[in-house]
């Protein structure tokens, strides 16, 4: 065997010996090995991430500004659905319609009370459960008479400023209703709205750059929207839904993946070599972004009477090249006149940005018992405005901060409401 094999294992021993915080892993960040090729079989560096905990096998001569790739496998065999509420990611449910800020609208949705697989369901109504893990791998479901939206965002930034990057996600095909769609958001760190839409039913449009890969609300196929200033260029792929080269299923996951770079955008399905989207672009004039991965629920009944809202089932997320960032998730996922602070889940580092969407006028916040301040909007195109429609929070936030407290006013349709609170910071 090569002297070079022996490397990671000498590593882990030393590793194993010393001391460590131990935890399970849930997600890895595999950095690219020193040469370009495996050293006799011995496979990349990699280190198993959750919250701040890091195990590193190193390679001798890695260089120290080597790429990593995110994975997300999504393991977990829980005997029943269990809400999904990771450290390392950010989870973000919204639904438009008053009655349900503090619970959706009852739904049926895959797997059983006991995880069996479909056709087997269950009933969800609660915002925890409509993010869930069965049988290790994920599962999305919302029905919003109004309109609704999950969005998932690891702590990690696609990186393609040195080139092609690529995401890589399986996930089911069975779609139950046009009204029910799944996309995939990137756009610059400072420019990302927590909650972004193409569309003035809800929210507060797009983010002022961003890229969007969406599936079309007439059939099973996507195009490609670019956002330079707010100002949006579409990129049609080919109206062929994958229904004419596969048979959608609730179990089976398949492989969709995106391939950026700053010119160049291209999205299919490789395993079928059917790609969307294959095309030269102008150059972006940027090169990382946060990863969003969107499902819609507008109305999904409506004019359809074999119709039924959606359950995605998600799996094997990779993300590569990679740039890590921190996110400090909050004790509760709302807050609103009766309930107005929040806990953070460890003190805020220097240049971190607080997160959140919320309504209502006046909005305020402060920071461990301060003084009052206004809370500030993410950049907005303010054509989307509306009183009605929530919004996306991005403001400064100094070190040391554990709790956050929030108030505003009445709006004509309800109180002030503030969801899904976070911290997040470059490193």
């Amino acid at each position: 065997m090569h002297w070079r094999c022996w490397i990671p294992f000498v590593a882990l021993l030393a590793t194993l010996i010393g001391p460590a915080r131990r935890s399970s892993p849930t997600a890895l960040a595999v950095g690219r090995p020193w040469a370009t090729e495996d050293c006799c079989g011995c496979g990349p560096l990699q280190s198993v991430a959750q919250g701040d905990y890091r195990l590193f096998i190193p390679f001798a001569s890695r260089p120290p500004t080597a790429a990593l790739t995110f994975v997300e496998p999504f393991t977990g065999e829980p005997l029943q659905p269990q809400p999904w509420e990771p450290a390392h990611w950010d989870v973000t449910v919204h639904s438009r319609d008053v009655n349900t800020w503090y619970q959706l609208e009852a739904m049926p949705t895959n797997h059983g009370p006991d995880c069996a697989p479909p056709p087997a369901e269950h009933i969800i109504s609660s915002y925890e459960d409509a993010v869930y893990l069965c049988r290790n791998h994920l599962m999305t479901a919302i029905q919003a008479a109004g309109y609704g939206v999950i969005y998932l965002t690891p702590n990690h930034m696609v990186d393609f400023s040195q080139g092609t990057a690529t995401i890589r996600f399986d996930v089911s095909t069975l779609r139950t209703s046009m009204r029910d769609w799944i996309d995939l958001w990137i756009s610059p760190y400072d420019d990302h709205l927590q909650l972004p839409l193409d569309m003035e039913v809800d929210l507060s449009g797009p983010p002022r750059r961003a890229v969007q890969v969406r599936m079309d609300l007439s059939g099973n196929y996507f195009d490609l929207v670019i956002y330079r200033d707010f100002q949006a260029t579409v990129i049609d792929g080919p109206p062929i839904p994958y229904d004419q080269f596969l048979t959608p299923s609730p179990r089976r996951r398949d492989t969709f993946e995106l391939q950026i770079s700053r010119t160049r955008i291209k999205f299919g399905m490789p395993a079928y070599n059917f790609y969307w989207i294959d095309t030269a672009i102008p150059d972006l004039g940027w090169g990382q972004g946060v990863v969003q991965f969107g499902h819609h629920s507008y109305n999904p009944l409506k004019d359809c009477t074999s119709c039924r809202a959606g359950t995605w089932h998600w799996d094997n997320i990779t993300i590569s090249p990679a740039r890590p960032f921190t996110m400090i998730p909050a004790s509760r996922r709302f807050a609103d006149r009766a309930n107005p602070a929040v806990t953070l889940a460890a003190p805020t580092p220097a240049n971190a940005r607080l997160r959140f969407a919320g309504i209502g006028p006046n909005l305020q916040v402060r920071f461990n018992g301060g003084a009052w301040q206004p809370a500030q909007l993410q950049a907005h195109d303010a054509r989307y405005f509306k009183d009605e429609h929530f919004r996306s929070f991005w403001m400064p936030i100094p070190a040391g901060v554990t709790q956050v407290e929030f108030r505003g006013d009445l709006w004509w349709g309800a109180d002030w409401h503030v969801r899904d609170i976070s911290v997040w910071a470059l490193p």
